[in-house]
């Protein structure tokens, strides 16, 4: 399972995402991260996506709390909005199904 987080901020707000964005702490080594990877659309705006994996197979709700918590000091920065979901691969999937089956079946 993977943590995907998204944001996007206006062009007028990049100095100070830039700001806030190289004052984060490391993060620890039980997490991984691809990315963070940007697009900039039509309109100036600035499209943020990055890929968070941790040590563990499932994902807890502390987890995923602290890589809220990284969005979370964005909140000053006009225009900035960010979203951070659970996606879990097509393995992972097939297995929470098969228990699925296995418990409606027994």
């Amino acid at each position: 399972m993977i943590l995907i987080a998204k944001a996007s901020f206006p062009h007028s707000s990049l100095k100070e995402a830039i700001r806030i964005f190289s004052q984060l702490p490391k993060l620890p080594a039980t997490v991984k991260r691809f990315g963070p990877f940007f697009s900039v659309d039509d309109k100036g705006n600035f499209h943020y996506i990055a890929f968070f994996k941790f040590s563990e197979q499932q994902i807890t709700v502390e987890q995923k709390k602290f890589i809220q918590k990284r969005f979370d000091v964005f909140a000053g920065v006009p225009g900035f909005t960010s979203s951070i979901d659970s996606w879990m691969s097509m393995e992972e999937t097939l297995e929470l199904l098969k228990k699925k089956d296995d418990a409606q079946a027994g």
